[in-house]
């Protein structure tokens, strides 16, 4: 409650600047100019704001950030009420008349000192709320943000004829932006990347659900700085010409000038390559070090630079489809003699089973971190199951969030690796002829279903499950009235919409579910008591982590029933169920507790879930003892392919072959045959399982544009969600159409 008080006293200051200001204007026969007002009123509101943000509890209880943010509220308010008598004062004090003939000498050179202050206040208040220590960033990187910012800040001032009001929004807008990425890293551990914005509405359906939005100290400090910003836009948009002084001229020198600065900064970002000229780089396995070191707009920038498909050097399409059945042919001539993988294909011809895909929400076995320090041992039915046709941890592409790119991984097979971070395939590209799981088993005559309790809008899976050949998708409105946990469909409710289908529908099918019971965040405080879990780490007790590892219980427990129905079926099933990614908190164990090891290992630890290929019938030409097979994603739906005797497409074929190499492979690093891992962009070393991994690589970038770009021509989706979400995943879709 300090904060509030402080706030409300300086509330009570900024109300008396403004009836001090009415009544000096009454004293001396003038009107306060609407533009005062205007200003004044802004820093009124954020003040106004931060003292009911406060008030309930959502603003962290710092005294001193709490008087620097009101002192520069507070001042900026009075000098904006008042701008006209601090204008006379300084006249006078200068020797000139009070009639204003400060003004009417435009100082054009106070005026950029204006906006540089602007600038930098500007940049601050983008950079603080999420970056504490600035001193991380590198001098030229900040530099340069500096420069994009102060270009783009003048250029609005100028082009709007030397105004204050565009530059402020601007101000304001990196502002707003620099809260937005506070509370991204806080929920997610990583930064805003360029393809979030081709996924806005998602992120809008779930940001009303388990957060709480509670404003940092240095929040508030990027407030203070956001204002001073905003004061000195206003004082430079009073040092204008005055109206019998502007002439065409000074208009069209404006204009030239503000398209010129805006020109320049839009020029620099679209020419320069950031990552070869500039050297600024998003390094994958740690986005928030290259946020933070960079600064917010240089990595960003660099980022969106990436978001283009890299096209390997020298692609020929004829080529490509080369390698791809040079591949598979290798792969034909090792498994041509394989007696158990004959024996598999000629039962999967006869029985055709129904397989079931499930993608847990956020599943994963946290016991890697030393068991949590609280003798916490992981999912125990799952960890269980002894009769797996395979098994293993799973290596993805997404950490925190990013559940779309694990199931685009899974269902095509192309891995994020040949993409880069900050992409998001499902809203930016056109996978329309990309080959996936749901469209190989339509072709073998499957129905093929879609699953996922929310809006179908999401990630757009609307339209990519359409163009992947999915004859049905279940969403949110299908799951009306299911049983839910934290006000999200459970687990087990998606398991009920499976057994009736496959009640309902004799037909071999392929069930896709994607579940969104664990989804983040974790302090909602909704868990039933009876299904709380309360581990004791290091002898403390964390919200977030008891939360998570509480519905991680209530997966295991709904995953332990539903195969418990489904061994009693007369029909034969195959289950793949796998985690898309770990939560956003498990980083600080990691560090904590994981100190002098290997870099790669220590980030792929982050990088990790599990997965189990399960049947409930005797598979041909496999002993069902749950055999370890450690894989990256995109290798799994191949494998699943494998494993149940299915027919393998020639692109599978070929990454079947290509593991061998390449065992492992995610946005992170990869794994050599050897089992050595490296970081994306490390140095590798000459050994011959290195080398044999780098080709393997280069030869699966080739493969995969070929796979999704083929000659490069169509590579943007035309079909974007047609609507984004409420803040609440529950509601339904609002009417905000995306172009």
């Amino acid at each position: 409650m300090v904060v509030t008080i402080i706030t409300c006293v300086g509330l009570i200051c900024t109300l008396a600047s403004a009836l001090g200001a009415v009544r000096h204007a009454r004293a001396t026969q003038r009107t306060l100019a609407p533009g005062a007002i205007g200003w004044g009123v802004v820093f009124l509101l954020m003040q106004a704001f931060i003292a009911v943000w406060s008030g309930i509890g959502l603003v962290q209880d710092d005294v001193l950030s709490a008087l620097v943010a009101n002192i520069a509220l507070t001042g900026c308010a009075a000098a904006s009420f008042n701008r006209h008598a601090i204008a006379t004062c300084a006249s006078a004090a200068a020797g000139d008349d009070a009639d204003g003939s400060i003004i009417r000498r435009h100082p054009l050179a106070t005026t950029i000192v204006l906006l540089l202050i602007a600038t930098v206040c500007s940049v601050l208040a983008l950079e603080l709320p999420s970056n504490h220590d600035l001193t991380w960033i590198y001098p030229l990187c900040l530099l340069l943000e500096i420069f994009l910012v102060g270009g783009l800040l003048a250029g609005l001032f100028f082009l709007f004829g030397r105004r204050g009001v565009a530059s402020g929004i601007l101000a304001f807008a990196l502002f707003f932006i620099g809260i937005a990425e506070y509370f991204v890293i806080l929920f997610k551990s990583m930064p805003i990347s360029p393809g979030d914005l081709s996924a806005l509405s998602t992120a809008a359906a779930v940001a009303g659900s388990g957060y709480t939005y509670t404003l940092s100290a240095f929040c508030l400090y990027g407030l203070a700085f956001c204002a001073i910003a905003l004061l000195s836009c206003e004082a430079a948009g009073c040092l204008r010409p005055a109206r019998a002084l502007r002439s065409r001229r000074t208009l069209i020198i404006n204009l030239v000038v503000g398209i010129a600065l805006i020109g320049a900064v839009g020029a620099h970002a679209a020419l320069i390559d950031y990552y070869n000229t500039l050297g600024i780089t998003i390094y994958t396995w740690r986005p928030l070090e290259s946020y933070y070191r960079q600064g917010f707009l240089p990595a960003f920038i660099s980022g969106a630079q990436t978001i283009n498909p890299p096209k390997p050097a020298g692609y020929k399409v004829s080529e490509a489809e080369e390698l791809v059945d040079k591949y598979a042919a290798a792969y034909d001539e090792d498994e041509a003699t394989n007696q158990d993988r004959a024996a598999a294909e000629t039962q999967f011809n006869e029985e055709k089973p129904t397989v079931i895909a499930i993608m847990n929400e956020t599943f994963s076995d946290l016991s890697i971190y030393q068991m949590l320090h609280a003798d916490y041992t992981g999912p125990s039915y799952f960890k269980s199951l002894s009769n797996c046709l395979a098994r293993g941890t799973l290596y993805v592409s997404a950490y925190g969030g990013g559940t779309a790119n694990t199931e685009f991984e899974f269902l095509t097979g192309n891995s994020m690796a040949n993409l880069g971070s900050g992409v998001y395939p499902y809203t930016i590209y056109n996978l329309s002829d990309v080959g996936n799981l749901a469209q190989q088993f339509k072709d073998l005559g499957y129905d093929t279903l879609a699953m996922h309790p929310n809006h179908a809008t999401n990630w757009n899976r609307e339209n990519v499950y359409e163009d992947f050949g999915f004859d049905e998708f279940l969403s949110i409105d299908d799951f009306e009235d299911s049983e839910t946990l934290r006000g999200m469909v459970t687990d087990s409710a998606t398991y009920d919409t499976i057994l009736e289908q496959l009640e309902s529908n004799s037909n071999p099918q392929f069930i896709f579910d994607v579940t969104m019971q664990n989804h983040s965040g974790y302090e909602t405080n909704l868990i039933p008591s009876d299904k709380r879990v309360e581990l004791s780490i290091d002898g403390m007790s964390n919200a977030e982590v008891n939360e998570y590892i509480s519905l991680i219980q209530e997966s295991d427990r709904a995953l332990a029933e539903f195969i418990g129905k489904l061994r009693q079926l007369d029909r034969k099933v195959v289950v793949v169920f796998f985690g898309d990614h770990q939560p956003y908190f498990p980083s600080t164990f990691n560090d904590l507790w994981f100190t002098d090891e290997d870099p790669a290992v220590h980030q792929e630890r982050l990088w990790q879930t599990d997965y189990i290929i399960w049947a409930n019938y005797d598979v041909a030409g496999n002993d069902q003892t749950s055999e370890v097979d450690d894989l990256s994603v995109n290798y799994l739906g191949a494998k699943l392919m494998e494993v149940i005797g299915a027919p393998l497409s020639t692109y599978q074929k070929a990454l079947m072959s290509l593991r061998e190499a390449l065992p492992v492979i995610n946005t992170t690093g990869f794994e050599d045959a050897d089992g050595t891992w490296y970081l994306t962009g490390d140095d590798t070393g000459d050994t011959l399982a290195a080398q044999a991994a780098n080709a393997a690589r280069k030869d699966y970038a080739i493969m995969q544009y070929y796979e999704m770009f083929y000659d490069g021509k169509s590579i943007y989706t035309k079909r974007k969600q047609s609507a984004a979400n409420e803040t609440d995943p529950n509601l339904d879709p609002g009417t905000t159409q995306i172009k």
